[in-house]
């Protein structure tokens, strides 16, 4: 009888069990404990705000940043999402937010099936600035960039003033003659009309909590800049050459091609004649349509036994009109002539008589 070795005892095998065990809840717990690092983005205010969603995540939570205590479930698989919108389907899913504000600045935290945090966004949002040109006359634009039109309020700052235009979304220029009917407050944003140069300077923008949003400088210019600059029109441009060049040798080759295909119906030997006139006598006998031509015409004589038929003293034809043709006797005529006699003259009047002379 054999002898088991220390291998293939029951000791063994158990202990190789416990050290399986072991290492796989290590594993586990290391993958349990291992922290996703946070990521951070910094935006402009009125930027859009994007977040890939694997297929993993089943929610997007968010914290904001002015109140940590605070977490909100911004989406959930299965449901809409409570702020902003998500687009795309599978691996090629997003959430995002068209125009960020100071109240989107936060942490935003993405978690699996198990609620475990796979991803962690840490988003800042800063002023945007802005700057640009009008001539005289023309119409300032400052977009409110997602901040309602009740939170808004407008000051300038120029060489000359220091004013408040707009105060939570009132106009409070009225009093000021040089805004008297100058300032509009819209929904999407803030306009000045008939900028001339007592606007230069800037023009900033808060909220309720007194956070400069956006800061515009203007300034006045002769003229807006040349557009011929423009990518696009640029690549017409180099689009439309080509085109052009193409157009133009076509329009050559078709050009020397003509002369060969004149050449050609020159060597046609079949030479044309108009028809006689209908003041002609006898006139001619022209080929019907579908008849080939190239013979030359050939004219009945005249029968002295017939009398003469009356000539045409009406206006001349039209071009290409087919005059109407002289038609040979029917057949039962024919027929007639055959059955003739040899005694019988042939023509249809008799010869004159001639009295016979006495000497």
């Amino acid at each position: 009888m054999r002898r088991k070795t220390a291998k293939e005892s029951p000791g063994f095998f158990h202990i190789k069990m416990m050290w399986s065990l072991w290492i796989l809840l290590g594993t586990v717990l290391s993958v349990d404990g291992y922290v996703v690092p946070d990521l951070h983005k910094r935006l402009s205010h009125g930027h859009q705000l994007k977040i890939y969603l694997p297929k993993s995540a089943v929610k997007l939570e968010f914290t904001p940043a002015a109140e940590p205590l605070k977490t909100y479930l911004y989406w959930d698989r299965g449901s809409r999402a409570t702020r902003g919108k998500v687009s795309g389907t599978g691996t090629d899913r997003s959430w995002y937010l068209d125009k960020v504000t100071y109240k989107d600045q936060g942490t935003y935290v993405q978690r699996d099936y198990w609620n475990k945090e796979i991803s962690s966004l840490k988003v800042a949002v800063t002023t945007r600035r802005e700057y640009t040109k009008c001539v005289v006359g023309e119409e300032l634009h400052i977009s409110l960039e997602g901040i309602d039109q009740a939170d808004a309020t407008l000051s300038f700052s120029g060489a000359n003033a220091n004013v408040t235009l707009v105060h939570d979304g009132a106009v409070v220029a009225q009093d000021l003659p040089d805004y008297w009917n100058r300032v509009k407050t819209l929904s999407t944003k803030i306009s000045i009309q008939n900028v001339n140069t007592s606007d230069v300077g800037y023009y900033t923008l808060k909220d309720t909590r007194d956070r400069v949003v956006a800061i515009v400088r203007m300034e006045l210019t002769d003229k807006h800049e040349n557009e011929a600059g423009n990518p696009l029109m640029a690549l017409l441009l180099l689009l439309g050459i080509p085109a052009s060049i193409c157009f133009c040798c076509r329009k050559r080759i078709f050009k020397n091609k003509s002369p060969d295909t004149t050449a050609i119906q020159l060597d046609n030997p079949e030479t044309l004649h108009p028809p006689p006139g209908y003041n002609m006598p006898g006139g001619g006998v022209s080929p019907g349509p579908g008849v080939p031509g190239g013979y030359p015409q050939v004219y009945p004589p005249p029968n002295p036994g017939m009398p003469g038929q009356p000539q045409w003293t009406g206006p001349p034809p039209q071009p290409g009109y087919a005059p109407v043709m002289y038609s040979a006797p029917s057949g039962k005529e024919e027929i007639k002539i055959e059955n003739m006699s040899p005694a019988d003259p042939l023509l249809a009047h008799p010869p004159p008589q001639v009295p016979p002379t006495h000497l």
